[in-house]
C-alpha cells in the first residue's frame, strides 16, 4: 500500500480544507467564479470543491486513486468539479493547450516527481494547458532551509482525532531525501508508519525552470497570506503567468 493510500481515510484530519489558499488563488487569478482551473495532486478534493463552491469550473487529478475515490465521494452531485486518476506530467495529453485559466498544484506535489527534468517537464505541461495569461500557482515546503540547516523533520500536527509526526533522512543517495512520518489514530490507537522519497528542489532551481518554460511575473511567498519569500519560511509558494 502507497503513503497516500494508507493515510487517505484521516487526510481530512491532517490536512483539512483551507480558505486561505481559496483567498491565495484569488489574489493571484480574480475572482475563481467561471474560471477553468486545473488542480495537480488534488488529494481528497477540499481545495478543488472549494473553487467550485466560489463558481470555478474545476478538475482534479492525482495520482492515487484512493485519493480520487474520497473526493468523488465528497462531491456528490456538485456540477462544476470532475475528479479523475491522472498523472500530472501528461496533462497535455488529457487536455487541449490553452483549456485552463489557472493550474493549481498544492500540497508538495511536484517533489514526489523523479528528478529534476520531471519538474521541468510538469512546468511545460503546464505552459501548454494554460489560456494566455494564465497563472500556475504551486505551494512546497523551503526545501533550501531544510538542506542549509539540515533540519531533520517538521513540525508535528496534532488534534483530537490524530497524531501525525514528520521526520527527514537527508544526504540520501540520488539527491533525494527520506519522508519518515507517524500517523496514529487516537481513537483505535492504530500507528500507520511510512516513508517516501522526496526531490527537495531548490528556488533557484524552480526560478530557472519556470524562465526555461516561458512563465513570466514569477513571484514567490513565505505562506498563503502571500508574504514575501523569506528563508526561514517553513513553506515555499509561487505564482507565475503566461504571457498574453
Amino acid at each position: 500500500m502507497s503513503f497516500y493510500q494508507s493515510i487517505a481515510p484521516y487526510y481530512d484530519f491532517i490536512f483539512p480544507p483551507s480558505p486561505m489558499q481559496v483567498r491565495f488563488v484569488e489574489s493571484v487569478t480574480g475572482k475563481p467564479a467561471n474560471k477553468r482551473i486545473l488542480e495537480a495532486g488534488c488529494g481528497t478534493g477540499n481545495l478543488a470543491l472549494q473553487l467550485a463552491g466560489e463558481g470555478a469550473f474545476v478538475d482534479g487529478i492525482d495520482i492515487d486513486s484512493e485519493m480520487i475515490a474520497y473526493a468523488r465521494e465528497k462531491s456528490g452531485d456538485v456540477p462544476q468539479v470532475r475528479f479523475s486518476p491522472y498523472d500530472i506530467l501528461k496533462i497535455s495529453e488529457k487536455w487541449a493547450s490553452s483549456s485552463f485559466d489557472a493550474v493549481v498544484s498544492f500540497g508538495n506535489t511536484i517533489v514526489h516527481l523523479n528528478d529534476l527534468g520531471q519538474v521541468k517537464q510538469f512546468f511545460s505541461e503546464v505552459m501548454t494547458v494554460l489560456k494566455p495569461g494564465g497563472f500556475l500557482m504551486v505551494q512546497i515546503i523551503n526545501y533550501d532551509r531544510i538542506l542549509d540547516q539540515q533540519i531533520e523533520g517538521l513540525e508535528t500536527i496534532e488534534n483530537e482525532e490524530i497524531r501525525f509526526e514528520r521526520f527527514y533522512d537527508l544526504d540520501e543517495p540520488g539527491g533525494k531525501i527520506n519522508f519518515r512520518t507517524c500517523l496514529k489514530i487516537k481513537k483505535t490507537g492504530q500507528e500507520i508508519n511510512n516513508v517516501v522519497s522526496l526531490l527537495p528542489v531548490r528556488k533557484n532551481q524552480i526560478d530557472t525552470f519556470l524562465k526555461d518554460s516561458g512563465f513570466t511575473d514569477i513571484q514567490f511567498y513565505s505562506n498563503f497570506a502571500g508574504d514575501g519569500f523569506s528563508e526561514e519560511s517553513v513553506p515555499l509558494v509561487f505564482s507565475a503567468r503566461k504571457g498574453s
